[in-house]
Order: structure tokens, then C-alpha cells, then sequence
């Protein structure tokens, strides 16, 4: 089962995220994505709402 992510969590998934965005780091925004599915799975809400954040496809 995955486990819930916590507030603090998300935020910092959310600014690695738009960090990465705009530094057009896909290779970054591929490492988070493993780490999201791998830690909370695709099911997850706050998951699936992180990864429409992404700016590009990877």
C-alpha cells in the first residue's frame, strides 16, 4: 500500500517541480515522477495533480 503524503510533501514536490520546469531539466522532472509513483502510486490525487504540473513530457 502507498503511503499518504504529508502537506510539507507536497509542497516540496511542487516547487521541485516548477523549479525543474523552468529550468527545462527533464532529466529532473523524470527522477521526481519515479519517486512520486514509486513512493505514493498513480492513484494518489496530490500525484496525479503534481504530474500535470509538469512542463514537458518525459
Amino acid at each position: 500500500m502507498a503511503r499518504t503524503m504529508t502537506a510539507k510533501e507536497y509542497e516540496i514536490y511542487k516547487s521541485a517541480i516548477l523549479a525543474a520546469n523552468d529550468s527545462k531539466d527533464k532529466e529532473a522532472l523524470r527522477q521526481i515522477q519515479k519517486q512520486l509513483v514509486a513512493n505514493y502510486g498513480l492513484d494518489n490525487k496530490d500525484v496525479q495533480y503534481l504530474l500535470r504540473l509538469f512542463a514537458y513530457s518525459v
